[in-house]
């Protein structure tokens, strides 16, 4: 283990470079890949918008609707119990 531990850490100084993004060296952008990345992103979260506005709906119109809708299901709930 000592033996690999040693090999690693001479191959190591022996590959170390300056690092790109801390030199200032620097590309110009986002590029095509991340924009194609960005929209992905952005269909994934307009696909689960529409569910959720549809769930929000449903819980508001459970919460604010008519009163014999929740004594009907008050009262069916306590005949299934029985």
């Amino acid at each position: 283990m000592k033996t690999m531990l040693r090999i690693v850490t001479v191959f190591a100084a022996l590959q170390a470079t300056s690092v790109f993004a801390a030199s200032g060296a620097g590309g110009g952008g986002i590029g095509l890949i991340g924009w194609i990345f960005i929209g992905f992103m952005a269909v994934i979260v307009a696909f689960q918008f529409v569910p959720a506005v549809i769930m929000f709906g449903s819980m508001m119109a459970a919460v604010f609707g008519k009163a014999k809708n929740r004594e009907s299901a008050a009262h069916s709930a306590k005949a299934d119990n029985s």
